[in-house]
């Protein structure tokens, strides 16, 4: 999707994101300029955001003509590093911050970092934030599972309070033929930034995990291209981690998959998730991760400046009144893969914004 989206197109888009998204982005009051502001904005952070910062700064820049942007997005590793450095403007992050990234903010500028929520993850694109959704074979009868038997299955530390692993399937109420036979789980890489998601999120930080997990890496795979000899071209192919975990489940009745929420085999199942014991019970579907009902939704925090010793730019500040306008958040729907904030979660984040 390009950037040259015509009128009639983003209709079209606002349309095929249903009628209820679409109502929710009507909320949202259409951006007014509350100053005229000028100058070079900076930002430093992950390329996979690019596409969308675009889209922001040219639909921005049709208010503000006189600012200007200077991106060099990269790898989110730059991002919280460049502001207390004051290399930087905005912090553009393609996953979860980590603690030491805020300890060294802190404990370089003496002051708190300021996070602004201005979308949500994707529904099953894996460079782009997606949920997490937790499969089983399509033959298993679970149909759901709480935080803490999450924790029980995947962890080792037991943080939220389980009285012992989880490592059998009757452990978990099933019965016949299901006694007695282990679970075998199955992930992306740990060490990747979904995997440090469930880890703060389900594990409650916990970095031990079930010692049977088996994880999948991204492979890089030459086939020749068809009818060559040995001397022909090969075509490169990319066999995505997340989805070979689902196509494990998918062939293993006893398997369980910590994957994105959007991927898809036939012969295995989503199951729907609750962060306390009494629920509420989520499914993992678009709408749910669209509108933050369910758990494992992921969303897409920037970083700024704002405290004593480092304000906040003014350009900055709105440039950010734009991302969570309407006009903004149509932005999003445009990129097509991240989902656009709720009326009432973009309201919010911009009464926090500095004035």
């Amino acid at each position: 999707m390009t950037s040259r989206a015509t009128p009639l197109l983003l209709a079209a888009l606002l349309l095929s994101c249903g009628r209820a998204r679409c109502a929710d982005l009507d909320a949202l009051p259409s951006y007014q300029p509350a100053q005229s502001v000028h100058g070079t904005v900076r930002s430093w952070g992950h390329g996979f955001l690019r596409p969308m910062m675009k889209l922001w700064e040219e639909g921005f820049r049709k208010y503000q003509p006189q600012v200007h942007f200077q991106d060099k997005l990269v790898t989110s590793a730059s991002a919280i590093a460049g502001l207390y450095t004051q290399s930087i403007d905005l912090g553009v992050l393609a996953r979860e911050i980590i603690p030491s990234e805020t300890a060294a903010y802190e404990k370089m500028s003496g002051q708190k970092l300021f996070p602004v929520t201005v979308l949500t993850g994707s529904y099953g694109c894996q460079d782009k934030i997606m949920a997490l959704g937790i499969f089983v074979h399509r033959d298993n009868p679970l149909a759901r599972l709480t935080f803490t038997q999450l924790d029980a299955i995947w962890g080792v530390e037991l943080r939220r309070g389980a009285g012992t692993a989880i490592r059998t399937w009757d452990q978990l109420g099933l019965s016949g033929d299901w006694t007695g036979k282990a679970i075998h789980p199955y992930s992306g890489p740990a060490y990747e930034a979904p995997g440090a998601f469930f880890s703060q999120t389900v594990l409650r930080g916990s970095v031990l995990w079930n010692c049977a997990l088996r994880q999948f890496e991204n492979v890089e795979d030459e086939a020749p291209s068809a009818g060559d000899s040995a001397f022909a071209p090969k075509i490169d192919r990319r066999v995505d981690a997340y989805q070979k975990v689902v196509d494990a489940v998918g062939s293993d009745p006893s398997g369980i998959g910590l994957s994105g929420a959007g991927y898809r085999n036939p012969r295995a199942k989503l199951i729907a998730l609750a962060v306390e014991p009494g629920g509420p019970f989520v499914e993992a579907t678009k709408e749910n991760v669209a509108s933050r009902r369910y758990p494992l939704a992921r969303p897409v925090r920037f970083y700024i400046n704002n405290g004593p010793h480092l304000p906040a730019n003014p350009a900055v500040v709105e440039f950010l009144r734009y991302v969570l306008s309407r006009e903004g958040q149509e932005r999003v729907l445009q990129e097509g893969d991240f989902l656009p904030l709720t009326a009432a979660a973009a309201h919010n984040e911009s009464e926090r914004l500095p004035q």
